[in-house]
């Protein structure tokens, strides 16, 4: 019986490289997906992994998809995603 020296091998997480957001991939995704995928990208953004300038226009080829509804709620989670920033900048 032969032994692996190494170890189990563990699932490693590789973040994309690229944003490969076709119209069509984005177009086949519900309302609730495209809004989560709005969220994902202010994370990644947010932390560095996505250019700015690539999140943006990513950003708006998304925003563009969504129904008045969904885009009035996109529109007020980035408000209050700004609003504790502005806050923390100034106390009083």
């Amino acid at each position: 019986m032969v032994r692996n020296s190494a170890g189990a091998s563990k699932p490693t997480f590789h973040a994309p490289m690229r944003l490969d957001w076709t119209d069509e991939k984005l177009q086949s995704l519900s309302q609730e997906q495209l809004l989560n995928l709005l969220e994902n990208l202010d994370h990644q953004r947010a932390i560095g992994r996505v250019p700015e300038g690539a999140a943006a226009m990513v950003d708006q080829r998304i925003s563009s998809l969504l129904t008045s509804r969904n885009s009035a709620k996109r529109r007020k989670q980035v408000a209050q995603a700004l609003t504790p920033d502005v806050t923390a900048r100034d106390p009083a």
